[in-house]
């Protein structure tokens, strides 16, 4: 079998080391000694092989201590104990210029994840957090700024090209996008024009290419400045982009925190946008039960509104240890049940 002696190889090699988050799930690199040590973990895992969850939770950097740090094997133990998807296995850098091993190691874990049926949620990839990149037409050129519109559709365009060819690779479709910043020269009018500008430009280049960008909303007390803020104004700029290739990433904990309730879940405005999920508790970013948000009341509110696709699982885990990795598991096992 060719596939399974090509992931031999690159775990033995070490080739799993792909520019990858420290948080992602393809954090790190294990050697075969290392793999080995895991083998009565495996065995224990295809000997008891749950049932696979109905609702699409696709963990991020979860269950380490379990799972260790060989990228092959956490998609293993993953799918072994019920997950069907998993989201943020690459977070790319738009300028990074990919070596062949890279490459080859990103081709070798998407087709190991499509062996085992685990689905690919999207990659986070240009959600810029420190630059009005799109609100004020702003790139940085080594050590100036050009406040262009060509250079930022310019600066765009590489930044898609570079992440559409990791996506092709590893077997995802959509990839997470975002304005940048606030500018405090221009009007709110004018960065508002200016996004819908460039999301759009960028809703044509997904579009030409196949793939989809999810608009994340993200909350100004952990990203301060940011200008796309809340899921309604997300929702606004999808519904003026107006391109199927634009839709929403809905962030709980970052609506929460940001908004303080999650009532745009019953806006049809914004619910008719929404292409993925990502849950976290708040304020400590943790799993579900950390904090103040019920999980099983809006679980079960998306699962009844008929939404059927990726829960990302992208929150901290307060319990590093095996044990924590159990009841993580038994959290999200509780958390099913209400796909009834």
């Amino acid at each position: 079998m060719q596939n399974k002696l090509t992931r031999r190889q690159f775990i033995g090699a070490g080739a799993a080391c792909v520019l990858v988050s420290g948080v992602g799930l393809f954090g790190g690199c294990m050697g075969a000694s290392e793999t080995s040590a895991n083998d009565v973990s495996l065995k224990t895992a295809k000997n008891s092989r749950p049932n696979k969850f109905r609702i699409k939770f696709a963990p991020r950097g979860l269950f380490r201590a379990s799972t260790g740090k060989d990228p092959f094997y956490r998609l293993k133990w993953l799918s072994d104990n019920g997950f069907t998807a998993v989201e943020g296995l690459i977070f790319v850098m738009p300028s990074k210029v990919y070596k062949q091993e890279e490459m080859n190691t990103q081709r070798a874990l998407g087709a190991y994840a499509k062996e085992l049926g685990l689905e690919m949620g999207c990659i986070s990839s240009m959600n810029e957090k420190s630059f009005p990149v799109m609100t004020a037409n702003q790139v940085p050129v080594k050590d100036r700024v050009v406040r262009d519109k060509k250079a930022v559709r310019d600066c765009l365009a590489r930044q898609m090209d570079n992440t559409f060819g990791v996506m092709e690779r590893i077997g995802c479709k959509t990839f997470i996008i975002g304005p940048g910043i606030v500018d405090k020269e221009l009007s709110p009018e004018k960065q508002y024009e200016n996004v819908v500008e460039n999301m759009s430009f960028c809703a044509d280049y997904c579009k030409r290419y196949g793939f989809t960008m999810e608009i994340e909303p993200l909350n100004t007390t952990s990203h301060p400045n940011m200008y796309c803020d809340r899921a309604a104004l997300g929702a606004k700029i999808v519904r003026d982009v107006n391109n199927p290739h634009c839709r929403l990433l809905y962030d709980v904990f970052h609506e929460q925190m940001q908004v303080g309730n999650l009532d745009s879940l019953d806006n049809p405005d914004v619910w008719s946008c929404i292409e993925s999920f990502h849950i976290a508790d708040a304020p400590g970013r943790n799993e579900p039960g950390t904090g103040s948000i019920n999980y099983e009341k809006v679980l079960k509110k998306i699962w009844d509104k008929g939404y059927r696709g990726f829960i990302g699982l992208e929150h901290g885990q307060s319990d590093k240890s095996l044990e924590g990795d159990q009841k993580l598991l038994r959290i999200y096992r509780k958390l099913d049940s209400v796909a009834g």
